[in-house]
């Protein structure tokens, strides 16, 4: 029995090692102000990801400056010398933003944290900016936050970051955006994000630089049949309380239902005597990676869980 767990512990810290956490870094060090209108720089690479190349809508045709994504053509809104914010006029272009996509490869599945950047303007360019998302259509403001603090850089309601002082055109350093939510979970679909800014003097820029995505990829099926697997369904995945839901609906036949923590210690385990749904508590359980395995007549598939309190 000894022999089984150990071999069990050590097929689940396989599986496990298969989560990556990544920072993928654009620095657009290829970009010129002949360029054009998408980054030619070579896109970051991380396992599981693939990481589109930043691209601009509706603004100049190129980058104002080298080495960095910087364009004109942003909504006005703004007046010279003028920091308050509640006298600014403009608003945010559904047409003129920048914008990338970061598309979880076949297998696997990526959960985004957070996405951070530079931003700069030129002494007439523009004073606020936000990031959005395809998973509301670009509707609303990805949560927005200055971390670490910086005194030139402030947010306001709504998360638009707002540029303090117009004495200021050097980059800053500290825009943040949390992502958290069953979109960025998780995910086996293509993420869209788009940078808008507005409230421009004149003609004036918005450039970004050093943006990072930082998120984790995992292999999204185990070595399990995947027709195994479409059977058995856990939610929410990760949980933040550590209370779950296993659904194995295609089955009449007594199931066993075991969780093992990272070293294949049992945690939870129980008998049923027909298919449906089971909740899993594992609240007095610490933050991790666990296994859920569900063996019945029909099925015996392993799966990943994260408690992430």
């Amino acid at each position: 029995m000894k022999k089984i767990t150990l071999i069990f512990a050590l097929g689940i810290i396989s599986f496990c090692a298969q989560s990556q956490s990544f920072t993928a870094t654009y620095s657009f060090d290829s970009v010129k102000t002949t360029s054009g209108l998408t980054d030619p720089t070579a896109v970051p690479t991380a396992t599981g990801v693939t990481f589109g190349s930043f691209s601009a809508t509706g603004v100049s045709a190129n980058s104002t400056a080298a080495g960095r994504f910087s364009f004109t053509g942003w909504p006005m809104g703004a007046t010279n010398g003028n920091d308050l914010y509640s006298s600014m006029t403009g608003a945010a272009s559904a047409t003129k933003y920048f914008s990338v996509t970061v598309t979880p490869v076949a297998g696997y599945a990526v959960t985004l944290n957070s996405i951070t950047f530079k931003a700069q303007r030129s002494p007439a360019g523009i004073r606020t900016y936000s990031v959005r998302s395809d998973a509301d259509g670009y509707t609303a403001n990805l949560p927005a936050s200055i971390s670490p603090a910086n005194t030139k850089l402030s947010v306001q309601t709504g998360d638009i970051f707002f540029w303090n002082l117009d004495s200021i055109s050097s980059g800053q350093n500290g825009s943040t955006i949390t992502l958290s939510g069953s979109s960025f979970i998780n995910s086996t679909s293509a993420m869209t994000f788009r940078f808008f800014a507005w409230n421009a003097e004149t003609t004036g820029t918005f450039s970004i630089d050093t943006v990072k995505i930082n998120g984790t990829s995992v292999v999204s099926t185990s070595v399990s049949d995947l027709s195994e697997l479409a059977s058995v369904s856990i939610y929410p995945n990760p949980s933040a309380n550590g209370l779950f839901t296993v659904d194995f609906r295609n089955s009449t036949s007594k199931t066993i239902i075991t969780v093992y923590d990272i070293i294949g210690n049992i945690v939870f385990s129980k008998e049923l005597n027909s298919g449906g749904k089971q909740l899993i508590d594992l609240s007095n359980e610490a933050n991790g990676c666990y296994f859920v395995n569900v063996k019945n007549d029909a099925i015996s598939s392993t799966k990943k869980i994260t408690i992430n309190k």
